[in-house]
Formats: structure tokens, sequence, C-alpha cells
């Protein structure tokens, strides 16, 4: 599945094509476009294999926001991931942030209860989570061609996805 947005946030415009693997699910996807959302300001980057942000990490993000001066300002994961990917990146990206989103509270208290026995400095890892029946929303809102327009600011979301208002301030876990 693919997801075609335009973006207007915060006073800005761009157009972002969200390209889902066959493995991946709706709501991942839903979980990408909002951390695009979220991270708007900072110009996010879907990275590939070869990206040399990526050359002594070892992995891939979901979303990256650059730095600016070739490092990593943000690493965001979405849904699901591996406790062993968390792990590494967590020791590897040394001076940015690294965020997971999650679609539920009790998603991302698991996570959290995860990280905290599993990860040497646990706070390096902000888990952010939607309340489950709004992401239920904004999941069910998407269609192939999106229209998103708002503000968005820190872990809050005011914005109308297609014909649906979402005013949203993600848990942190």
């Amino acid at each position: 599945m693919t997801l075609r947005c335009e973006l207007n946030i915060n006073n800005g415009t761009r157009r972002v094509i969200i390209v889902g693997t066959d493995e991946e699910t709706h709501e991942h996807l839903a979980l990408r476009l909002a951390a695009a959302a979220l991270f708007f300001g900072g110009d996010p980057v879907e990275p590939g294999p070869s990206d040399p942000l990526l050359a002594d990490i070892g992995f891939q993000p979901d979303l990256l926001v650059p730095d600016g001066v070739g490092g990593i300002k943000v690493w965001i994961e979405c849904g699901n991931v591996a406790m062993n990917k968390l792990t590494k990146v967590a020791r590897r990206v040394k001076e940015g942030r690294l965020i997971v989103i999650k679609e539920s509270r009790d998603a991302g208290l698991r996570q959290r209860e995860l990280v905290n026995k599993e990860i040497r400095n646990p706070e390096k890892v902000e888990i952010w989570a939607w309340p489950r029946e709004e992401f239920a929303r904004w999941n069910s809102s998407l269609k192939e061609n999106n229209y998103i327009y708002g503000e968005t600011s820190g872990r809050s979301l005011n914005l109308v996805l297609n014909e649906s208002a979402f005013s949203v301030d993600l848990i942190p876990c």
C-alpha cells in the first residue's frame, strides 16, 4: 500500500509518499504518517540502507531527522520494534534522540517495561503512545490520497486529516 499525502503543517507545505512493503500493516503506515507530521519541521526522511548516516549503525529507522551536519538528530521507530535493534541503536546513536511511537498506551507501557529491563540507559529511549481510540480513528481516516493541515508541537497534533479533526497529545510512557 502507498499513502500519497499533502502536508500543510505549521505554515509549511510538503508532499510525502509513504510506500509500504508487503509485510507492513496499514497501522504501521498510519504511525509513519503521524511521525512525519510530528517531526514536519525537522524535514524528516526515510533513509535507504546505503544512506551514509546509517553507515556505523547497521539498521534503518522508520523515519530519521538529520541534524544538518552529518549526524542524527532524531531516530524514529513506529509500532513493533525488536529489542535487539533498539538496544544497538541506543548504543550507536550517541547524540540524537531515539523515539518509538506506539498505537496505544498499553503497547507503549509494554515497550517501556522491556526497554527498562534490557537497555543500559533506558531514559535514552522515548516512547510516545496514541490514545487507542484516537489512533483507531486516525488509521480509519487514511485514504490512498490524503490531505493534512494544522499544527504540531512536541507530542501534540492539532490536525485535520482528510475530513477528520484531531486534537491529540501522545502519551509519554
